[in-house]
C-alpha cells in the first residue's frame, strides 16, 4: 500500500542538495516526504525534474492502468492489444506486489 493522499511535485532551489521532492499532505502533519531527488553532476537538472515528476505521477499512473485493465476483456486477441495488456499487468504487479527481503 502506498501513501493515499495526493502526491505533490515540489521544486525548492533554496535546498541545494535536493531541489526536487515529492510529498503528500497527511492529516495532522504539515507534509510527509515521499522522495527527494538528490543533485548529481551526472544527471542534468531537466532529467532530475523529469524523474521527480514521474515519481509524483506514480499513483495516478497505477490507478489509470488498473482502471484500463478492468475494461479490457480477454476475448480481444489482437497481438498488439495482448502485448499492451501484458505490459500493463506486469507494471501493475511490479508496483503492487509485496516486497521480499533480498529480492530485486
Amino acid at each position: 500500500m502506498y501513501t493515499q493522499e495526493k502526491w505533490l511535485y515540489n521544486e525548492n532551489f533554496n535546498w541545494k542538495t535536493h531541489p526536487f521532492s515529492i510529498s503528500a499532505r497527511k492529516r495532522g502533519v504539515h507534509s510527509a516526504v515521499i522522495a527527494n531527488i538528490p543533485v548529481r553532476a551526472t544527471i542534468p537538472p531537466e532529467e532530475q525534474r523529469a524523474n521527480a515528476r514521474l515519481i509524483a505521477a506514480a499513483p495516478d499512473l497505477l490507478n489509470a492502468l488498473q482502471d484500463m485493465l478492468a475494461c479490457v476483456y480477454d476475448e480481444e486477441r489482437d497481438d498488439q492489444t495482448i502485448k499492451a495488456v501484458e505490459a500493463a499487468r506486469t507494471a501493475v504487479a511490479k508496483a503492487t506486489r509485496p516486497t521480499i527481503r533480498g529480492a530485486k
